[in-house]
């Protein structure tokens, strides 16, 4: 299942960047609709959030017209779609290992959560990549957080910062909560710009991807399920 749904996203690419490049040819349109449906439908069973939400060619053609002025910009768009699950599909084909409780995180984001599925992949993804970036790892781990908790109060836009003093959970766990977004926030190349390089491990990100994790169930089991 792995192999052919990265086929199919990879046809789909290619059917998508010759629409949008002036690479047109008959039939495509008619196989873009099957292709998206059968990628669709392969990618939720694998767990993963749909990242391509254009049905047809049509779609994505007057958005890319729009917001793409010159073909390399289009075609940079149509890349980074999907390149966060062909990122995690080629993980899962090297076998590399995925602690238990990231797979518990995945699991419950969903219904309102599940557009923190991408950003928390993302976060993983930083992390296991060939050549890891473990600063963007804490900062996509960090930004999951505050997503959730924006989802969870109905605060969109709210930083992490101000929403968990209004979160209504223990208070030493919104002091900890806190203190690790302090933490992350003066850190130069995580949250923020910066001009010092940092000395963050593996073994940094791997702490603040798991306790994103955490955290994320915390609430959801704390304040969403009240």
């Amino acid at each position: 299942m792995i192999k052919e749904t990265i086929s199919n996203i990879e046809r789909l690419q290619g059917l998508i960047v010759a629409y949008v490049t002036n690479g047109r040819q008959d039939g495509q349109t008619d196989e873009y609709k099957k292709l998206y449906i059968d990628t669709l439908i392969l990618i939720e069973k694998l767990g993963y959030s749909n990242p391509n939400q254009y049905r047809t060619l049509e779609e994505i053609w007057g958005y890319c017209k729009l917001k793409f002025p010159t073909y390399a910009e289009r075609r940079a768009n149509v890349n980074e779609m999907y390149s966060d699950i062909l990122i995690d599909l080629e993980r899962k084909i090297r076998l590399l290992p995925e602690p238990k409780q990231w797979k518990k995180t995945n699991d419950i984001l969903v219904d309102k959560l599940l557009p923190i599925r991408m950003q928390w992949l993302k976060a993983k993804n930083f992390l296991l990549a060939n050549e890891p970036d473990f600063e963007n790892c804490i900062k996509e781990a960090t930004n999951s957080i505050e997503s959730a908790l924006q989802i969870i109060l109905n605060k969109p836009g709210e930083t992490l910062g101000k929403s968990i003093k209004s979160a209504e959970i223990d208070t030493d766990i919104q002091r900890l909560i806190s203190q690790m977004y302090g933490f992350v926030s003066n850190k130069d190349f995580v949250r923020h710009g910066g001009t010092e390089q940092q000395n963050i491990s593996k073994e940094d990100a791997e702490f603040f991807l798991d306790f994103a994790g955490i955290s994320i169930k915390y609430f959801k089991e704390k304040i969403y399920n009240k």
